[in-house]
């Protein structure tokens, strides 16, 4: 049993020498350094709302509601009204391992989650959808790598309207009735394969690995049909989608169409979006959303700065402690030139007009180059504070440093000389940001009995601030992917490009 708070203070009043105590078992990890990446996705759900970075196909979301369709015309024909939520759940689980490995026996490269799970399974002649086996890998799909869990198609499958939650019935699902042309016309496509038992009871079935690659080319994820990719797009952009993804899926379309380039690639059309009216080739069509794109991209880059700020303080100690001002001299000697005056003209002067894509690949290609990362960082946050709000916006919370805090903090800063405003910024928004936000989480992870990581990167000791123990580099940190992928990816299925 490990001892009380009480019994190690008594221990430690006790002791009269230092002792060796066994290494740490604590790794160093954690994403989100400086707390900053919330506000992102708030920014996103204001274009984007209700999708993510991997519900790419139309594909899927048509399988997964055959699905609880098939549970339904299983209920109805067997007249089994007491099968249990378990059963039918059972049952649309195993649908989409036998799709997803469908799928990978026919490419291996297909776009759909799951591939290193379903390894293993690749190489089977067959497998028993029963058992102990299935159950374990059943039951760690349905929270990761199956199509319908959280993390992939489950969220935007019941916001997009293609399942219904049924009530009093937690993870049991029905099919719109709207969708049954929709669903007859797949059934008709799956013919005389749908009499196998994998489609037609519940419990445990034996599919093949020739069963599956038979599948995989009838139901092929990137050959969705007309009447799939009309019904998709209603609910994606269309008259069935909310106004806001609405109006940001015209505003994707509006970029594309204004580049007139069928060759144009996804950051293309990302900047084209972000970009002022009169950078369009036709302004006029520019939708107002783009405004919030904007704001989008703004925030991108301040967060990517910021981290890449700590990045460049972490590999900074790696060569031993430093106090503040020591950080801020080395940041800025490496700016070369003459520095203005104050921070006022330094962060809070600058030009109008620079597209905030630009920026962030900019920002993005300096780790590449770590002598000009520096400089980069400085342009970027000028931007940000420069394209700051006046306010923040309601969910951007005051810790998560809102561009509207910074450039109001920024501005009481402004009369400081460079090196006093980094300072400033090295204190309050790098490692005042890190220790609140690592502490706060490790001590909820401690309530909830959760992981256990050693987020803090970067500690105070007598020489000035150190790297934690165990602490390593790692990988440069990574723009928040935007959602944008996945809104061309389906409006190119949906052939609305």
């Amino acid at each position: 049993m490990a001892a009380t708070l009480d019994e190690l203070l008594s221990e430690a009043r006790q002791a009269v020498a230092p002792q060796i105590v066994a290494p740490s078992t604590v790794s160093p990890g954690g994403v989100d350094p400086l707390g900053l990446r919330q506000i992102n996705f708030g920014l996103m759900d204001r274009v984007f709302p209700n999708l993510n970075n991997v519900a790419r196909h139309v594909r899927p979301y048509v399988l997964m509601t055959w699905a609880w369709r098939r549970v339904r015309h299983i209920l109805e024909r067997d007249k089994r009204g007491g099968a249990t939520n378990e059963a039918m759940r059972d049952f649309v689980d195993r649908i989409e391992p036998i799709y997803a490995w469908s799928q990978f026996l026919r490419d291996g490269r297909s776009d759909i989650p799951g591939g290193q799970a379903l390894r293993k399974l690749l190489d089977e002649p067959k497998y028993n959808f029963g058992g102990d086996e299935w159950a374990r890998r059943r039951d760690t799909r349905r929270f990761s790598t199956g199509l319908i869990s959280p993390l992939n198609y489950g969220p935007s499958l019941q916001s997009m309207g293609w399942l219904i939650r049924a009530d009093d019935a937690p993870g049991v699902f029905r099919a719109d009735p709207d969708f049954d042309p929709l669903l007859d016309a797949f059934e008709a496509m799956m013919g005389k394969e749908l009499d196998h038992p994998a489609f037609n009871r519940f419990g445990p079935v034996t599919v093949s690995r020739t069963d599956a690659e038979r599948w995989g080319k009838i139901w092929a994820l990137d050959k969705p049909r007309s009447i799939e990719r009309k019904a998709a797009f209603a609910r994606l952009g269309g008259e069935l989608a909310v106004e806001a993804r609405q109006h940001g899926v015209a505003l994707a379309r509006a970029a594309y169409a204004d580049l007139d380039d069928e060759e144009a690639d996804l950051d293309e059309v990302r900047s084209r979006m972000a970009d002022a009216s009169e950078a369009w080739e036709d302004g006029d069509a520019r939708p107002t959303t783009a405004a919030d794109w904007r704001v989008v991209q703004n925030r991108q880059v301040f967060r990517l700065a910021l981290e890449a700020l700590f990045y460049w303080t972490v590999a900074l100690l790696g060569n031993g402690p430093r106090h503040t001002c020591s950080i801020a001299d080395a940041f800025l000697s490496e700016l070369g030139g003459k520095l203005p005056l104050t921070a006022r003209q330094w962060l809070l002067t600058g030009d109008d007009g620079e597209n905030p894509v630009e920026l962030l690949n900019t920002l993005r290609a300096a780790f590449g180059d770590p002598s000009s990362l520096p400089g980069v960082i400085v342009a970027s946050l000028r931007y940000c504070l420069n394209e700051a709000p006046a306010e923040a916006l309601d969910f951007e919370a005051f810790d998560r440093l809102p561009l509207a805090r910074a450039r109001k903090e920024a501005e009481r800063w402004g009369s400081f000389a460079p090196r006093a405003c980094m300072m400033r910024i090295f204190e309050t928004w790098i490692m005042a940001q890190h220790t609140y936000w690592c502490v706060g989480r490790g001590l909820a992870d401690a309530r909830n009995r959760g992981k256990t990581i050693l987020r803090l990167r970067i500690v105070m000791d007598e020489g000035g601030w150190t790297q934690t123990p165990g602490t390593s580099l790692g990988n440069p940190p990574e723009a928040t992917h935007d959602r944008l992928e996945t809104v061309i990816s389906l409006l190119s299925e949906c052939r609305k490009l």
